[in-house]
């Protein structure tokens, strides 16, 4: 995957995605930092190991569809969006919960079905259902 993942985001999605296996994700940074890495470090390397071999990161690929996902950011707030940062690449502020690759499918084909605009929009909490651009 060519996207840049905010770490902070990336553990915290990883887990979440992984539900009731959490307890392997516990058992391979137990492993990885008997192996010297620190916790942090661990965690980090952990999620990325698992996010790629579950298909994760190729999942958020694909869900940007014609768009390049140049980074993935952690949302704050209720309201994720996708960015036009400049051509095709994007940048995407997702919550580091499960099914983010679903959303970000659905703000992809909304800022691609209308290229005037360089925003896609879906609020998570409240506010009216569905996706806006701008």
């Amino acid at each position: 995957m060519a996207a840049q993942l905010d770490p902070a985001f990336l553990v915290t999605w990883v887990l979440a995605e992984l539900g009731q296996d959490s307890a392997l994700f516990d058992a391979l940074c137990a492993r990885a930092q008997d192996d010297g890495l620190s916790e942090e470090e661990a965690e980090l390397d952990v999620a990325g190991q698992l996010a790629e071999r579950r298909g994760l990161l190729d999942a958020l690929e694909r869900a940007a569809g014609d768009l390049w996902l140049s980074e993935v950011r952690e949302a704050r707030g209720a309201t994720e969006k996708l960015e036009r940062s400049g051509g095709a690449a994007c940048i995407a502020w997702l919550r580091a919960t499960r099914g983010a690759a679903d959303r970000l499918e659905h703000l992809a084909r909304a800022l691609a079905g209308e290229p005037g605009k360089a925003v896609a929009e879906l609020a998570g909490l409240g506010g009216s259902a569905g996706c806006s651009t701008r």
